[in-house]
């Protein structure tokens, strides 16, 4: 199943999984990415030190460079791995997480390869329980309603500041070392880095594009870092929303002027006047209709009208639709 990875001298696709103390899932893991129809790849496990069998378990597959050391955080994990990478394009795979589509390394491989504009491939994840099974797909709705690709992307994440899934993009190394955070002691995103990598990704102007696919799976299990540390997490996302919403008023308001760039960080195309008001009002649109009554839990929805009151209720959700775009 691996004896042909041995022998990869240029990877195209690197694999770079962190890892601490997870070892009962990181079988399933390195299977679900040995399934692969696409065998250009090397897998890469920077793992914190474990205690447990991890470190059986990786002598255990010949075909998977790793290292076992304490890591500071999950931002210098994802650097060693980075610098112990050969491959033109980069992914990022947590240890209790896996892929559902066997063919997805050759799907974004054929849209990076056709496409110098693209500088990254995303599709959408599924959750998974601890004991394995599949729960949710995350967004689905995007399955039947894909969101814009390319430069089309920019109104929609302006608006909504979605957060590509970073259990299953996979990004240009150039581009993935221009917005990964570095490992410095002041970075305040060290300790979170997916936000940063978002935003630097968007705000910069490369172009993302989505595949209508369920990629991947993201595993809840106990001890998972998302869940230990939420009360870290929390106000990164906070300071990353009100990122998008300071640089949205910036762009706005003639204050910044927002670049595309290709997959070479190229520029390629600069929004123009023009542009800024096609921007402005696609900004609007999608504030609307990916409101609270796009995707609105009903009951939830009801309860929340009866506390506040029909009227008070519209005038708060026009106010969110509304707030730092009319400018």
């Amino acid at each position: 199943m691996f004896e042909d990875l041995i022998s990869v001298r240029k990877p195209k696709i690197s694999v770079i999984t962190p890892s601490l103390n997870h070892g009962r899932f990181l079988v399933d893991t390195i299977e679900s990415i040995l399934s692969q129809s696409y065998r250009n790849f090397e897998h890469i496990v920077v793992d914190g030190g474990s205690k447990d069998n991890t470190v059986d378990i990786l002598k255990r597959y010949p075909h998977i460079k790793w290292i076992s050391e304490k890591d500071e955080n999950i931002t210098e994990a994802f650097r060693k791995g980075f610098d112990m990478s050969r491959g033109e394009y980069i992914i990022q795979c947590c240890v209790s997480d896996g892929f559902l589509d066997k063919d997805w390394f050759k799907r974004c491989v054929k849209v990076l390869e056709s496409d110098i504009e693209v500088s990254l491939v995303w599709g959408l994840p599924q959750y998974m329980l601890e004991d394995g099974s599949l729960s949710a797909i995350a967004h689905a709705g995007l399955l039947d309603l894909p969101v814009p690709q390319k430069t089309d992307f920019l109104p929609f994440w302006l608006a909504t500041g979605f957060l590509l899934p970073e259990g299953n993009y996979c990004m240009r190394r150039g581009v993935f070392d221009m917005c990964f955070p570095r490992c410095q002691p002041d970075d305040p995103y060290r300790e979170h880095p997916v936000s940063r990598v978002i935003y630097n990704f968007n705000s910069l102007g490369y172009l993302p594009y989505f595949i209508p696919v369920v990629a991947n799976y993201g595993r809840w299990h106990e001890g998972q870092l998302t869940v230990k540390c939420r009360h870290i997490a929390k106000p990164f996302e906070i300071k990353y929303y009100r990122s998008i919403r300071a640089y949205r008023n910036a762009l706005f308001k003639g204050k910044t002027r927002h670049c595309f760039r290709n997959g070479a960080s190229e520029v390629i195309k600069t929004v123009d006047s023009d542009e800024l008001k096609y921007c402005r009002n696609k900004t609007r649109e999608y504030r609307l209709t990916q409101s609270l009554l796009w995707r609105a839990n009903l009951a939830l929805l009801h309860k929340k009208i009866r506390r506040y009151g029909l009227k008070k209720f519209l005038l708060v959700l026009w106010e969110k639709i509304f707030r730092g775009v009319s400018c």
